[in-house]
This record gives structure tokens, sequence and C-alpha cells, in this order.
């Protein structure tokens, strides 16, 4: 992958590896702002905005046109519109009385789910355990011709998301606390293994329908966007379920409860590692435990 600023994790002296040690590029900041643009070719098709205050944290994605942008709640799909003049946003900030945050997308001025906040709850990045699991934001599908922003992005820090050997056509962005994907990359045991595994390993493909399941293609290229506390993490891959995409869509979804959602999953170990429940709410298996039960 072609990218400029961004620094390539260096594993030296690590004493173990994970799979993203070798592909976990960095764009630092310790600005309260950091920005991040995506190329195909030579147009620029997506813009990535992190700010920051002491009090909250904000994420912009701006699109071009006609993007399919999907929100689903518990499986559901709750909105379905295309873009026009569009932005995905995440607020961690409270609103008024309100004590939750939110993802909306904002396309031809309006927001699809105003009035509607049960939909789009997520929660406040203060308040929710993003030290252990980022706070999946969205997933981005690409077809063969993902179009061209609007306007110009400001961001000086790009990736080129085509080249010679591979068409990185998908794109799961995820907020973090800064350092979370350093922490990733260094196989550090700040982060339970099991839950860093998780993170690695599990695709947002099905994760709307309520479902995990195991990433479907190459270890990504892990793009780390900073700020002075707070990372965005955009994971870039191409599946081996989706080689190629008919239609440009934008998937976002219900996320209030997204950590006690993974808790609640039955988990058996197995030789080296775990077998995890598809889904969440079952019955738990004889002999298993919870994924919580290795914070």
């Amino acid at each position: 992958m072609n990218i400029n600023n961004g620094i390539l994790h260096d594993p030296t002296g690590q004493q173990r590896l994970s799979e993203l040690s070798r592909c976990t590029y960095y764009f630092s900041s310790d600005s309260c702002e950091n920005r991040l643009k995506g190329i195909f070719g030579i147009k620029e098709f997506v813009a990535f905005c992190l700010t920051e205050s002491e009090s909250s944290v904000d994420v912009y994605i701006s699109i071009p046109d006609g993007y399919e942008c999907i929100h689903y709640k518990k499986g559901n799909i709750t909105s379905s519109v295309k873009s026009t003049d569009a932005h995905l946003t995440y607020h961690g900030s409270p609103k008024r009385k309100k004590v939750t945050g939110e993802i909306h997308v904002v396309t031809n001025q309006r927001n699809p789910l105003k009035g509607k906040a049960p939909y789009v709850e997520a929660p406040l990045a203060s308040s929710s355990n993003i030290l252990i699991h980022p706070l999946p934001i969205c997933r981005i599908e690409l077809s063969e011709n993902p179009g061209e922003l609007n306007q110009q992005s400001k961001a000086l820090n790009y990736f080129q998301v085509n080249t010679p050997l591979c068409y990185f056509n998908t794109l799961e962005v995820h907020l973090a606390r800064k350092g979370y994907l350093h922490d990733v990359a260094s196989a550090s045991q700040a982060i339970p293994a099991i839950w860093a595994s998780v993170f690695i390993h599990i695709s947002l493909h099905a994760y709307f329908l309520g479902k995990l399941e195991r990433r479907p293609g190459n270890f990504p290229q892990a793009l780390c966007l900073q700020t002075k506390r707070f990372e965005l993490i955009v994971l870039a891959t191409r599946e081996y379920k989706n080689p190629s995409y008919e239609k440009n869509t934008v998937r976002y979804f219900y996320t209030k409860d997204y950590f006690h959602d993974l808790g609640s999953r039955s988990v058996s170990e197995h030789a080296n590692g775990w077998f995890i429940d598809q889904e969440s709410g079952g019955k738990q298996k004889p002999d298993s435990k919870l994924l919580s039960d290795f914070l």
C-alpha cells in the first residue's frame, strides 16, 4: 500500500509478534485534530477527521455522492439512503441531557434518522471500554469505481487503496484510546490476548447482523490516525468472500451495547486458541467461560 507520512510499526526487540506487527502505520500527532484521506488513482474518495477537546471527541468521515448508507440495529436495517454531499459522524460528547454518544450520517444536509435517537446511540468515548476493544464506527465497501469527494480534503496524510498487487476495497473504522493499536501490534500484555485476537481476526462483515465472523481475507493494513488522547483505526483489506462489490456502501450500526454484547459470548478453550460463539445471548455451554471473564 502506498502511504505518505505514516510511520511503520517497529517490532525490534519484541518477544512476540502479532499479526499486525509488520503492517501497522501511525499518523502521529499530539494536537487536538488530525486528518487522513484515501486515494484511488489520483482521486480522493474518502477523508477522515479526528478532533478532540477536554470533554469530547468527534469523528467525521466524508464520502462521495452515490454511496448506499445503511444503518442497522440488532441485525435489522433501520435506514438506507444514497449519499449526497454526505459525511458520517461520531459525536462522543454529551448533548443537552443526553448521556450517550451518537453515530449518524448527514446527507443532503439532513440526518435520515433525526428524531430516532435510540437507533443511533453509541457509547461516550469516556465511558466505553475502548482500552480493551475499540468502538466500531463503520464499514466502507468499495466498488471498482469508488468515486471522488465533492471537495478536496485538507488532509496532508494519505493512503492509496489500489496497488499493482492488491485493491484494498474494504475499510473498517474503529475509535480507540491512543496507544491501543501499538499495544496490539506489540503483542503487549496490557490487552488480554483473547480480546486482542478478537479485534485482529473478527471482521465487521457480519457484525451489523449481530454475529461474529473471522476476517475472510489477508491480514489488513492497519492505519492509525492519532490525536492527543485518541486514535482512529482504519483496517484496509481485500476479503476472499468479497473480492469485488457491485456498489459503494457505508454500513453503520447501533453500538451502545457493543462491549457488553461481545463480553456475553461463550468461549471454549481449544489447543492454543479459543472458540467464540458467533451470536450473543445464547445459553452458556458446559465448561465454557464468557468473554468478559478474560478481562
